[in-house]
């Protein structure tokens, strides 16, 4: 199956926050914490957003506390999931690929995927060098592209699961591109009642993260076992005026 061209997918990225913009922001149908898809079916993944992600790619890894965050995610899944260098990695909503370049003493090789031209643009670049050799960048949406026939030893995730709308769909399709006796790690927020991790942007559509049950349910009912959900570290932002600090949890199952 052929990964599609950078410029044919025009939709927003599904890794990492990059708040740019300020406008008041109260909590809305996303932000009781399970995987119920909200109004939209494919959530925050607007025009809007790919510009804003693409716009951010070239500096993205040099964004405060973004190094940190990968930092703490990596030692999360090392700690969790049996990792070696025949691991085939496919990370979803990765950008520049920062969490699996944090493995990649770890890992095999690896492919990163965003939905963002210019993140993909930026991964490409970042992985021309022999430390990533036989990694590759590529466009792809878990929500909406046809699944490629690879099937891989660990999928990961960073900050992309609450930008997606149908999440029990994307759970599915992610079993789907776990190899037999893989896994799957998925990082992102613990459930933010009032959506202060996303107060500062601009029509926001996503998410306000998840509750550890509604993750721990959500990846059974896909089909993994012995599914795990831990804190991974804290994402700090100002909310109010305020730092303020919230938990990145990390979630684990095997497909069997």
């Amino acid at each position: 199956m052929e990964w599609r061209p950078v410029e044919a997918v025009p939709r927003a990225t599904m890794g990492e926050d990059a708040g740019v913009t300020t406008a008041d922001h109260a909590p809305h149908e996303h932000s009781q914490g399970d995987l119920r898809p909200g109004h939209d079916s494919h959530a925050d993944q607007g025009p809007d957003g790919l510009d804003r992600f693409s716009d951010l790619a070239a500096t993205w890894d040099e964004r405060p506390g973004t190094l940190e965050r990968a930092t703490s995610v990596a030692a999360a899944v090392r700690a969790a999931v049996p990792l070696s260098s025949s691991t085939c990695v496919l990370e979803i909503g990765g950008g520049t690929g920062l969490l699996s370049r944090m493995l990649a003493d770890e890992i095999g090789t690896a492919v990163i995927t965003d939905v963002a031209p210019g993140m993909v643009s930026t991964a490409t670049r970042v992985l021309d060098d022999p430390r990533y050799a036989g990694w590759r960048a590529e466009m792809f949406d878990v929500e909406r592209d046809a699944l490629p026939t690879q099937r891989y030893d660990l999928v990961l995730s960073m900050l992309a699961l609450h930008h997606m709308g149908d999440i029990a769909t994307v759970l599915g399709r992610i079993f789907e591109l776990v190899a037999p006796g893989g896994h799957a790690a998925l990082a992102d927020l613990e459930h933010d009642a009032d959506g202060g991790f996303h107060r500062h942007v601009h029509n926001f559509h996503g998410h306000h993260g998840f509750t550890r049950e509604a993750l721990v349910s959500g990846l059974e009912r896909a089909g993994f076992v012995d599914v795990t959900v831990d804190v991974a570290g804290h994402d700090t932002k100002e909310v109010d005026g305020e730092p303020r600090r919230f938990p990145i949890l990390l979630a684990v199952g095997r497909r069997p």
